[in-house]
């Protein structure tokens, strides 16, 4: 699979955020082939009912969150409870109701698979 540049990364929103918790946008890889899309999003420590997708007007919105676990007796803590956020443009050759979600050891794998209609072609100049 090769990566591709047409998933566009949504900007940052200007709204104030509602929550004391950090929000970061989760690092992502993206590849394509000749069938699909593979979105692999790393979410660790997010449990898979800890993960909303939400597809709507041409955007694709990823939102996770990592629970507040820490046991009262923890000597010191580096990992950084958090929320994730992440928004994708989504070419109009997915189809989006084949769209496949799975989490597996805290990377996201999101398959968006391509439409039959809009694949490559060669077009033959006829004469007249």
């Amino acid at each position: 699979m090769s990566q591709v540049n047409n998933i566009v990364t949504h900007k940052p929103s200007a709204a104030e955020p509602t929550t004391n918790r950090p929000v970061v946008a989760p690092a992502v890889d993206i590849y394509e082939n000749a069938r699909e899309y593979l979105v692999l999003a790393d979410l660790p420590g997010v449990a898979h009912d800890g993960v909303q997708i939400h597809f709507e007007g041409g955007e694709l919105s990823l939102a996770a969150s990592r629970p507040d676990d820490k046991a009262s007796d923890y000597l010191g803590s580096e990992i950084v409870d958090a929320d994730y956020r992440r928004v994708f443009r989504i070419p109009e050759t997915v189809d989006t109701d084949k769209i496949e979600a799975r989490l597996v050891d805290g990377v996201l794998h999101l398959v968006l698979p391509k439409t039959g209609k809009a694949g490559p072609r060669q077009i033959t100049v006829k004469m007249h």
